[in-house]
């Protein structure tokens, strides 16, 4: 099933999108490739001492690296 909807595009835009046989398909394949990339989880997203209390949690972390993040994560 398919909607129309009415969205304003800059000209530049426009005119680069009037050259593409389907300017439908184009456009939607353009917004779900966008949502799908917003949707993807990044490390980098995770706040840096939640990052820090995941590895330490983990048992494979070396307990040389536990005590350099304990150290981290406790200190003032």
């Amino acid at each position: 099933m398919k909607i129309n909807r009415t969205f304003s595009l800059p000209v530049s835009l426009a005119i680069k999108l009037k050259t593409e046989r389907n300017q439908s398909r184009t456009v939607s394949r353009a917004v779900q490739k966008y949502l799908n990339d917003r949707e993807e989880f990044s490390p980098a997203d995770i706040p840096f001492r939640q990052l820090l209390a995941a590895i330490h949690a983990r048992s494979e972390c070396p307990d040389h690296l536990k005590s350099l993040i304990l150290h981290e994560l406790t200190k003032k």
